[in-house]
């Protein structure tokens, strides 16, 4: 992905903010390029006449918001990856821009994880597309049901709407708490299963992907018999007649209990270590093992150092470092950089031109996904 060109569609009536984009994406060395837009008509006319790998739309125009785009998208259905930017808004209105077919979302006052989205956004997006070519070529086969087995620990399902069949593998049964042809392979014997709570949902987005969808993934729960709750991922891939109408359906479902559990306890794990990062009695940052750019910064640093947070997210390590022109700062830490923690004093330039010395502590983290490093600076009393 990283040397194909990424054709950017962006609706954005701010010529300032579509100018930042622009620019923190070449900053970041992204191969793109990007038409901006500002009204409806202008929406329409360039997605109906040209081929775009990434939507970033501003969430309200004057007489367009991003909402209205995403629904236009749906009922055109155009897959094209989606992220909204946006001011300050609830957490469930970014949820339920999610749930409407926003891939992501980023505030405007944080729009240097442009660059991070993107790229995230477009391996998801080329990995599905692999995903559902894979899927539709291995359900498609005779032996679908062993085969699929065989593979990994999964179950496959199938709905000829032709002739009204549905069949389910051995591991379908199993991972449902079912021995197999215990019952009989239908959605309802299937939504038995559903967690309460989670069947509603299922129903709906079912319902929904009948109607407009070709594929699609969710993840929910289900209770066995023995009262046990586990999660599950699905993949649904839908075959149409010339008449967009439904005549099989395939998927498979995998448990994926394990991967959720732990993916609660790290996000508790988060929880806790950005309360500690906020409110660390030392200037804290976060910065990139490669580029050593300023990723996160906590209010301490901002107020000690009197740089804003957003002068931080632009600058670099060794914008502060004092007196190292020759890159000491990046040689030792590339140095050190597979050890989990290391410990060295530097001298740190403010804004105000005061220098300081200070004692650095820092420690290997993953930030969105990737390698950084976190760093305390206690100054050298």
């Amino acid at each position: 992905m990283q040397n194909k060109k990424i054709y950017i569609l962006h609706l954005e009536d701010e010529t300032m903010d579509a100018y930042l984009a622009k620019k923190i994406l070449e900053r970041a060395k992204l191969n793109f390029d990007i038409t901006v837009i500002e009204t409806k008509d202008s929406f329409i006319n360039h997605i109906n006449s040209y081929r775009y790998d990434l939507i970033i739309a501003d969430h309200s125009l004057p007489q367009f918001t991003a909402m209205e785009a995403l629904q236009y998208l749906k009922d055109k259905k155009i897959d094209i990856p989606f992220i909204l930017v946006t001011g300050t808004v609830s957490e469930d209105f970014a949820v339920g821009a999610m749930k409407e077919g926003a891939w992501d979302y980023i505030l405007k006052d944080r729009l240097q994880r442009l660059p991070v989205a993107v790229t995230s956004v477009m391996e998801r997006y080329n990995s599905q597309l692999e995903r559902n070519k894979y899927l539709e070529e291995l359900i498609d086969r005779e032996s679908i049901m062993k085969e699929a087995e065989k593979l990994a620990s999964f179950g496959s399902w199938q709905i000829d709407y032709v002739n009204q069949k549905m069949t389910w593998s051995d591991e379908m049964y199993k991972i449902l708490g079912y021995k197999t042809g215990e019952v009989a392979a239908e959605f309802n014997n299937f939504l038995e299963r559903i967690h309460p709570e989670d069947q509603q949902h299922v129903r709906k987005i079912n319902e929904h992907a009948l109607q407009y969808l070709n594929n699609l993934q969710f993840e929910c729960r289900i209770a066995t018999s023995d009262k046990a709750e586990k999660y599950i991922y699905a993949e649904v891939s839908i075959k149409r007649n010339e008449n967009n109408e439904p005549i099989k359906m395939n998927g498979y479902i995998r448990d994926i209990t394990e991967a959720v559990l732990a993916r609660i306890r790290l996000k508790e794990s988060e929880k806790k270590n950005q309360y500690l990062f906020e409110n660390s009695p030392w200037a804290s940052w976060v910065i990139d093992c490669e580029t050593f750019r300023f990723l996160d910064v906590n209010n301490y640093a901002i107020n000690y150092y009197g740089y804003s947070y957003e002068e931080f997210r632009l600058m670099y390590v060794k914008d502060i470092i004092v007196g190292d022109d020759g890159g000491k700062y990046e040689k030792i830490m590339k140095q050190i950089d597979k050890q989990n923690s290391t410990q060295n004093k530097w001298k740190h330039l403010k804004k105000n031109g005061i220098t300081v010395e200070v004692e650095e502590m820092n420690g290997n983290i993953l930030f969105d996904g990737k390698p950084a490093k976190l760093v305390m600076v206690k100054p050298v009393e």
